[in-house]
């Protein structure tokens, strides 16, 4: 998985500025998935501007599903929970399949995928495969992930 210049909301012009997903047209998804599975979406919304991700939450056959959209690439993943601290990435077939028709779904093994790099800030290198911007790097240098998820859905400030 190639990791996207602007994936985690930073960039340092407006030149590296990243595109934008529509939190309209994600409601609008999640909430067809709700009446799909005959669930309910108890939430969707904006996390915040310390994040680079919206988010649902869709409760189907008696659990709780988020659903995460990256801010910047229409990059779907599934989660059983979400914090600051820690998102706990699942696999879901049904999900999977409605919203694919939409968005990239990204795979929980994937988004567990360790982060692999080497030097400090000055000389940091990430050796997966991207075109992350230096002001990322700098943020990743900052933040120290250690996967692949926790870059594509951040709480950076």
């Amino acid at each position: 998985m190639e990791l996207l210049n602007g994936v985690t909301g930073f960039y340092i012009d407006t030149k590296d500025e990243p595109p934008a997903t529509s939190l309209k047209q994600f409601k609008i998804h999640s909430y067809e998935a709700a009446r799909t599975y005959n669930g309910e979406l108890l939430e969707c919304n904006d996390t915040d501007v310390h994040s680079n991700f919206l988010f649902s939450i869709l409760r189907i056959s008696n659990k709780e599903v988020y659903v995460l959209l990256n801010k910047h690439y229409p990059f779907v993943a599934f989660a059983s929970s979400v914090n600051e601290e820690r998102i706990f990435f699942v696999n879901d077939k049904e999900l999977n399949f409605l919203f694919s028709a939409f968005y990239t779904i990204l795979d929980a093994e994937s988004l567990n995928e360790r982060l692999l790099y080497t030097g400090k800030k000055e000389s940091f290198l990430i050796k997966n495969d991207n075109q992350l911007n230096s002001s990322e790097l700098a943020q990743i240098a900052y933040w120290k992930p250690i996967t692949l998820g926790e870059v594509l859905y951040n709480y950076w400030d």
